[in-house]
């Protein structure tokens, strides 16, 4: 019989100030807290996902103009635990 997870994706977006002397153990601390986080309340990390995303220009009557307003990108980590 095959087990059967539910899943959690969250977005991480670590937070550094150009001030900050170690940078990357910053990043590293913020993602072992999210991960330390939900690992307490039972979800096992499943992966990292990366996504880009375009915003859509609107028109005055809430159409799509066709033009892109702007993109960006989603960092998101994924969680499961089994039901």
């Amino acid at each position: 019989m095959s087990k059967k997870y539910e899943y959690k994706v969250t977005a991480f977006n670590a937070e550094v100030l150009d001030k900050d002397k170690d940078k990357i153990t910053k990043i590293r601390d913020q993602l072992q807290d999210e991960m330390e986080t939900h690992s307490n309340d039972g979800w096992e990390f499943d992966s990292q996902l990366t996504f880009g995303y375009t915003v859509k220009e609107t028109g005055c009557f809430g159409g799509s103009t066709g033009k892109e307003a702007s993109s960006g990108t989603l960092y998101q980590l994924v969680f499961k635990r089994e039901i």
